[in-house]
């Protein structure tokens, strides 16, 4: 069992790679495309920042520092808020939830199951990943937010 969450835990983050690259890929045209890109890299240095922003107003020292075990796979004991996987995993997924709702759903679930791995190999609290979470959907709601506004702007004036 604890091959399997480790594997989870680390490596599973490829799924949502490939699910995003399928759902740009699926994109119709060369601006839908390129809109997608713009969106995906402004969104992704958004929420780098505010996890950072994040981790200096909330330290939440890793399970295995608190509790004193070992973790499942090493670990630095640094910082855990919030759980970098699950943020960048999580973020691809409502990213992808945004122009396609099977794949967003998908890899939403697999984005909870990373980060669920890593509490139970004991690297994060919940709190990490529900922070986590968070903030990429908050991000890519707000982005969706402005698309759909400016979109409903240009069609009022034309």
């Amino acid at each position: 069992m604890h091959g399997i969450i480790t594997f989870v835990a680390n490596y599973a983050l490829v799924v949502p790679i490939i699910g995003v690259v399928l759902v740009w890929l699926s994109l119709g045209s060369k601006p839908q495309k390129t809109q997608f890109l713009i969106k995906a890299l402004v969104g992704a240095v958004v929420i780098i920042l505010l996890a950072r922003i994040g981790s200096w107003l909330y330290y939440n020292p890793r399970p295995f520092v608190v509790s004193n075990f070992n973790p499942y796979f090493p670990h630095p004991n640094n910082n855990g808020f919030p759980s970098d996987h699950t943020l960048f995993t999580s973020y691809l997924a409502f990213l992808a939830l945004s122009y396609n709702r099977k794949v967003g759903v998908f890899l939403l679930i697999i984005a909870g199951a990373i980060g669920l791995a890593r509490v139970i190999a004991g690297v994060h609290h919940l709190v990490d990943i529900i922070g986590a979470f968070a903030i990429s959907g908050i991000i890519v709601g707000v982005m969706q937010y402005y698309e759909n506004t400016k979109r409903s702007t240009k069609t009022r004036i034309e």
